[in-house]
């Protein structure tokens, strides 16, 4: 079964507040991209890549990903995550199972990777998570707690999220013709449209989102270690 991993290094990384997008970052020698891709690189089980990029940034990324081999296309993306994660399943081609990951989790471990594409054996749909493991709280629309959440139930979410591509296909075009154009991920629209139960697997706490300066710290010490 083919695999195609499709990495969404689309942002424009404005919560970082850098002078480029996050992912063209170096952390040590090489760019958040470069380790992101070399960890697909790396899998048996991806047989390419495809890499969604900033179009103002397209020429950057593509230099960074002709040194990788497996991947087969580099292409701009959306305004929205949904719209780049779309752009990135059409340019997938005959993908029969696809990885969806952020460049943002540069540093995700191989372990993720490999619990995912395992549990696609049985599911059409996958997720990688984390226990919340502080006091998850419900406020009202003028900031005042409401609830205090069962976080027992609950989980963070990880990429990457990992699906059959004709059920996510379908998510996508659904989405699209109730002009959706927000999601958070794609496991939500699997899940908002009923095509599949979405599976969880175990993600790991070093598998960070950079999000802001200090995460980029975090992140160098878990390449350390």
């Amino acid at each position: 079964m083919k695999t195609t991993a499709i990495i969404l290094a689309g942002g424009a990384g404005v919560r970082f507040k850098g002078k480029e997008p996050k992912q063209f970052l170096k952390l040590g020698k090489k760019t958040l991209l470069d380790l992101c891709l070399q960890r697909f690189q790396d899998h048996k089980d991806v047989a390419e890549i495809v890499l969604v990029c900033p179009k103002a940034h397209l020429a950057k990324a593509q230099k960074i990903a002709a040194g990788y081999k497996k991947v087969a296309r580099v292409v701009p993306g959306g305004k929205t995550r949904q719209q780049s994660s779309a752009i990135g399943l059409a340019a997938a081609g005959s993908a029969e199972f696809v990885l969806i990951h952020d460049a943002a989790r540069a540093v995700v471990q191989k372990e993720v990777i490999a619990r995912v594409l395992k549990a696609l054996a049985r599911s059409a749909a996958v997720m990688p998570v984390i226990p919340a493991e502080d006091t998850m709280v419900r406020v009202d629309d003028k900031g005042l707690m409401n609830a205090v959440l069962d976080r027992e139930k609950l989980r963070r979410v990880q990429t990457p999220q990992g699906f059959r591509a004709s059920v996510i296909r379908i998510a996508h075009r659904l989405a699209q013709e109730d002009k959706k154009t927000d999601a958070p991920d794609d496991c939500s629209l699997v899940l908002e449209y009923g095509l599949a139960p979405v599976a969880t697997v175990e993600g790991d706490a070093t598998n960070i989102k950079i999000t802001v300066p200090l995460d980029l710290k975090l992140a160098e010490q878990f390449l350390k270690t």
